[in-house]
């Protein structure tokens, strides 16, 4: 008998009878009921195979866990033996974590470090149980970009499922208790941008599984931060966060107006061969308004023409990193990437060397927020990668006495381009290299 309490029928009912997304971010609190939950959708999405021909290909069911072990030791017992698939099965086996059925449907139990054994292969259902502990092996963004994602679209889309008869084109559900701002909030925040996502969030006072009496207990002996994400399942970062001023729900909007006919226009640029992230701002009573974002150009001489055509129309002003007096970023012998901006009638601003990382975090931090709870700085939310990288940068941890940026996911481009931006027009003087790392609370 399988037994559902609210959450889970929530999302079960989402995905399975109304069909209403095709794809889920599940944000749980420990004890929640994860594992359960997730096994009762691979089996029902195996009972939906079961009903097609045996000659429909890809009919496979995949659960995907951090390690081989939580693979077998949590998912094994539960589908075989709580749900019963020992009664359906042709062939089960531990040893492998394979489900086998009589119409060459499988379900299959793999770890997140042989993610890359799906490559090429098809999927109809997909859990990803623990995203955010899931470290091992490539980038979780590219396993689910390069592998899951297309194991899915390509063999189960809407098109090829109605030619199978199938009920559903490919589904994903992937579940996780928060451990700050990873691959699993964006994730999370798929929605915003597509409308085949959804995303559901519970803390522990809405799981019946747990005692709540015992979590207060722990709420006294645990700090903030990891209770936040451990049993009120928020994407709470530590001080290692470097813009913790930044709130999804105070800086995100869509009703900023666009580049008005006179207005100049700001650009934030941060030189790097292949990316060139840059961001583009209106001020607007000493308001920055990010209204716009690039990325993926060659070289500065591509961007800067870019820019020309975007705002022909606008005169451009330019932030760009103070390096860029003298470096050259894939540009001909003689010319520096100010020198292309300007021959493109686009007027630089910097000062004659990169200012201090701490005066440059403070600047942009107080536009954030001010000690008043004034917000001068938001950004449109189709800019997507700026709004990344302002809420996913991060220091690098364990060196408290040297502001030094991590610089190991790659995300922090366009946020610091916006540093070197917003130095420039609204600086801030600090007195030494210190940092005083904040807490988003």
């Amino acid at each position: 008998m399988i037994d559902l309490h609210a959450g889970q029928t929530e999302v079960f009912k989402d995905l399975f009878i109304d069909r209403a997304h095709r794809y889920a971010a599940l944000c749980t609190s420990r004890g929640w009921g994860k594992s359960y939950m997730a096994s009762v959708c691979a089996v029902t999405a195996v009972f939906e195979l079961l009903t097609l021909p045996k000659k429909v290909p890809n009919k496979d069911v995949y659960i995907i866990a951090p390690t081989y072990d939580q693979a077998i030791d949590i998912y094994y017992p539960i589908i075989q033996y709580d749900l019963g698939m020992e009664e359906y099965t042709s062939k089960s086996s531990k040893d492998t974590g394979k489900f086998s059925f009589s119409n060459e449907t499988t379900l299959r139990l793999i770890s997140y470090e042989s993610v890359e054994r799906m490559r090429g292969k098809g999927a109809y259902f997909v859990v990803w149980d623990e995203v955010s502990s899931c470290k091992k092996g490539i980038a979780p963004s590219e396993a689910w970009e390069s592998i899951i994602l297309p194991c899915i679209n390509t063999r189960w889309s809407p098109a090829r499922a109605a030619f199978f008869g199938a009920k559903s084109p490919g589904r994903a559900l992937a579940i996780s208790t928060p451990k700050g701002f990873n691959f699993f909030s964006d994730m999370f925040n798929f929605r915003e941008s597509d409308k085949r996502w959804n995303s559901y969030k519970f803390d522990y006072t809405q799981s019946p599984l747990l005692d709540i009496s015992e979590i207060e207990h722990s709420r006294r002996n645990m700090d903030p931060i990891r209770f936040a994400s451990e049993y009120l399942a928020e994407f709470k970062e530590s001080g290692n966060s470097v813009f913790y001023c930044f709130d999804r729900t105070k800086h995100i909007r869509d009703d900023l107006d666009y580049f008005k006919d006179d207005e100049i226009v700001h650009v934030c640029i941060d030189f790097n061969v292949g990316l060139q992230c840059s961001s583009a701002f209106a001020l607007r009573g000493g308001q920055m308004h990010i209204l716009d974002e690039f990325k993926g150009h060659p070289d500065t001489e591509t961007l800067a023409l870019t820019l020309k055509e975007k705002y022909k129309e606008h005169k451009i002003y330019a932030y760009p990193d103070p390096s860029g007096r003298a470096r050259k970023t894939s540009a001909p012998t003689g010319q520096t990437d100010f020198s292309i901006l300007r021959s493109a009638g686009i007027e630089c601003f910097a000062k004659t060397k990169a200012p201090p990382i701490v005066d440059s975090v403070n600047a942009v931090n107080r536009m954030l927020l001010n000690a008043d709870k004034k917000v001068n700085m938001y950004v449109h939310s189709r800019c997507k990668g700026v709004i990344n990288s302002l809420e996913r940068t991060k220091w690098v941890e364990n060196n408290p006495d040297v502001a030094a940026i991590d610089k190991s996911e790659g995300v922090e481009h366009y946020s610091d381009g916006i540093r070197y931006g917003t130095e420039f027009l609204f600086p801030v003087t600090a007195g030494n290299k210190r940092h005083s790392r904040g807490f988003n609370f």
